[in-house]
């Protein structure tokens, strides 16, 4: 996915005025409402409903409350992942307010980090990320795809960002130097947007 192409995406798929879905902003009832194809596919439980909203809605655009909707400020938060320069920054109201290199995903393994409009849907200090051949901790933890990628600290790395990774990089995830890892994860939540993508 190009840059021009996430833009469009940001200003016509994703217009919110808040990004976090909790106890205060989400609304199940208005959701329910507003939305009946969702209650038809997943029920009109609250735990069903924050779940589509954090998984699907905000990429489809969908509000959390009525107030959000009334608003209809186009998106201008979210966390930038630019596989291309292997950089991170987190846009906060239209203004860059955190930005670090990083490590993504293993191209030439075949483990490219996905590109795409997604959200934090796990904010996690401290926990083992285990795989195949893997057993990792981390004291920060921010999934976003279903897949299994996320922004996380990787305390094993000694240098981030160039073209490390060709060669050596992630399983997927997008890796951070630690102090930037837990300034990024004191800045943002569940729900927050994440956008992945490559320079055209």
């Amino acid at each position: 996915m190009g840059i021009g192409t996430v833009i469009a995406c940001l200003f016509t798929a994703l217009l919110a005025n808040t990004v976090t879905a909790d106890a205060a902003g989400f609304d199940p009832v208005y959701y329910a409402a507003k939305y009946p194809d969702v209650v038809a596919a997943v029920g009109d439980s609250q735990k069903a409903l924050i779940n589509h909203y954090l998984t699907f809605g905000i990429g489809e655009g969908r509000y959390q409350n009525a107030e959000e909707e009334a608003a209809q400020t186009p998106l201008n938060t979210y966390i930038d992942v630019d596989l291309t320069n292997q950089n991170v920054r987190y846009i906060l109201n239209g203004e860059t307010v955190f930005e670090s290199p990083c490590v993504s995903g293993d191209t030439g393994k075949g483990r490219s980090t996905p590109t795409g409009v997604f959200a934090i849907y796990g904010h996690v200090a401290g926990t083992y990320l285990t795989g195949p051949t893997w057993h990792n901790w981390v004291d920060y933890w921010m999934p976003f795809s279903r897949g299994g990628c996320g922004l996380h600290d990787a305390t094993w790395r000694r240098k981030f960002g160039g073209t490390i990774y060709k060669t050596n990089g992630s399983h997927g995830c997008v890796n951070l130097p630690h102090d930037k890892a837990e300034e990024l994860f004191n800045m943002v939540g569940i729900g927050t947007v994440v956008v992945v993508h490559k320079e055209d």
